[in-house]
């Protein structure tokens, strides 16, 4: 690659991209050794100094840690990081996604009973207003994912029950987080707003059955969809460095 003159934080940046495209990819495992910072200099044709604060970005996000004589090795995830928009989208394309995905139907399956059950007036309204603000915001073809990730939370506020709406706060930047990196592809949006229309309807009708299977049918789709790659997405890392 031909070298150019672009800031240093912007090399580092995209190395930083690149290096977690390749952990998303499952290239490098936990336990795994990442390459030299010798041989990552060749491989992206960049400096010391760029590698090593890509390096120091991993070790920060807790993705990597230097071992005394065996280099920059790839850590297990730790719960925390679960919970960290930064590091969550590094793992939507591993083995912990479907994990997740466990995690939130045990969850919120038994949410939505709940709230088909309990959900007052005020409930009903709290729900009405976030669909319909995220409704008008599609409709103007501005961003939904913030109103996406509170549906969730004003349905668990439904279920009354105060652990699992502190669970469902825990989660709220994971939720945007998923949400955003799906901004741009308009069908999965559509579908997600009918989908949600559809849940408040189980809720307001009472319908335990109906709003169980609605809410499973829903993360699986969900899940599904932003797990797989997506079409028409911005050029990757690795495509950014090799214009150079």
């Amino acid at each position: 690659m031909a070298a150019v003159s672009t800031g240093r934080s912007n090399l580092s940046e995209l190395v930083l991209q690149q290096l977690l495209e390749q952990l998303q990819r499952g290239a490098f495992k936990p336990g795994d050794r990442l390459p030299t910072e010798r041989a990552l200099m060749e491989q992206f044709d960049v400096g010391r100094s760029t590698i090593r604060e890509a390096l120091q970005t991993l070790a920060r996000m807790n993705l990597v840690e230097a071992r005394p004589g065996s280099g920059t090795v790839v850590k297990e995830p730790s719960v925390g990081a679960y919970l960290r928009p930064d590091v969550f989208a590094v793992l939507l394309g591993n083995s912990l996604a479907p994990e997740l995905l466990e995690a939130r139907e045990i969850v919120e399956v038994g949410m939505i009973t709940l709230a088909a059950q309990r959900a007052t007036p005020e409930d009903l309204a709290a729900i009405e207003q976030v669909l319909r603000a995220a409704e008008a915001a599609a409709a103007h073809d501005h961003p939904t994912y913030e109103f996406s990730a509170q549906f969730h939370i004003v349905v668990a506020r439904a279920a009354h029950n105060t652990v699992l709406l502190n669970f469902m706060h825990s989660i709220y930047e994971l939720l945007r987080a998923r949400g955003q990196s799906s901004a741009n592809v308009h069908e999965f949006v559509r579908w997600e707003l009918a989908s949600h229309r559809e849940l408040f309807d189980f809720i307001r009708a009472g319908d335990v059955i109906g709003a169980r299977h609605a809410m499973r049918a829903h993360l699986r789709h969900s899940a599904h969809q932003l797990d797989a790659p997506q079409p028409n997405m911005s050029p990757t890392a690795e495509e950014q460095l090799q214009a150079r």
